[in-house]
């Protein structure tokens, strides 16, 4: 749920985003309060949050390889759960 806070009454208010209205970034939109009844203005801005993880197989760790749920079975290859470094599977594991 994206809210904003009305200008005029402060109250809540659900932004429309009824066939996409709204999502653009560097454009002024319109919205009514449904408490005062006021047209407001609003700007989209668009952010990016990261999240950082260990990889200790990028520090002189070991690479903890498992292997991916495909499908087809026979598309399956090993992958790094810390970085995802991928393999082929071994020979005998793709008989599995």
């Amino acid at each position: 749920m994206y809210e904003v806070e009305c200008p005029y009454c402060e109250q809540d208010v659900e932004v429309d985003h009824d066939d996409g209205y709204g999502y653009e970034e560097d454009r002024l939109y319109q919205q009514e309060c449904p408490k005062c009844e006021k047209t407001f203005t609003y700007t989209t801005y668009i952010t990016f949050t990261h999240h950082a993880y260990k990889a200790d197989c990028l520090n002189s760790g070991e690479h903890q390889y498992e292997r991916t749920h495909t499908h087809p079975p026979e598309c399956a290859e090993m992958r790094c759960v810390m970085c995802d470094d991928r393999k082929p599977l071994p020979v005998i594991d793709k008989e599995k």
